[in-house]
């Protein structure tokens, strides 16, 4: 018994020296799909900044963790109509040293965009994609990272955020997306800490 206790806390040690963490901020820009109204007129939200942070677990070429990411946009045609989106996504990705100080990584992501505006109630959607990118390392607890993200938001059209208004087409609810899916992609620079 007392021997397999003590190979139990040596896999459990060995396990844990390997094991270390992660704290990454990012910036970016964010592209976004067309929406569409219930009544075909086209609408496209404008291209913004986001900003995001990670905290993840490292276990040898593996990682996981959260993320969340921040961004603040407008309609095009109605600079008036505000929209925030809020992404709070678990992920998990694989990495690969490419070159001397140069690391590979692509992974998978799923969660929740909360969805807030400034012309009707706000709503959470389910949401979920697939990202990548590049790390330079100065040292082992420091890096920059170059990265690139797609996510896919998951609408029902009958949430709180779709409505129909009457009459004035800039007050129209403009909520009914194109396929029932909003697709964004990130792209960001960031700077990682590992301890």
């Amino acid at each position: 018994m007392k021997k397999a206790l003590s190979c139990l806390s040596f896999l459990f040690a060995s396990y844990g020296a390997s094991a270390d963490y992660s704290v990454s901020l990012y910036t970016g820009k964010s592209f976004n799909q067309s929406l569409e109204t219930e009544n075909g007129l086209a609408i496209e939200l404008d291209d913004s900044n986001h900003v995001a942070f990670s905290i993840d677990r490292n276990l040898d070429s593996a990682r996981y963790g959260f993320y969340f990411s921040k961004t603040e946009s407008n309609l095009l045609s109605s600079p008036n109509k505000d929209v925030k989106m809020q992404y709070a996504l678990f992920q998990s990705a694989i990495e690969v040293s490419l070159a001397n100080r140069v690391n590979g990584y692509v992974g998978a992501q799923v969660g929740a965009n909360h969805v807030k505006t400034n012309f009707t109630s706000s709503d959470t959607f389910f949401a979920s994609g697939l990202y990548g990118g590049f790390e330079y390392l100065f040292n082992d607890q420091t890096r920059i990272l170059f990265e690139t993200r797609w996510i896919a938001t998951i609408v029902n059209n009958a949430s709180n955020v779709s409505c129909t208004l009457p009459t004035d087409e800039d007050d129209q609810c403009l909520w009914h997306f194109d396929g029932d899916v909003l697709n964004q992609f990130q792209t960001s620079l960031g700077f990682t800490y590992r301890f």
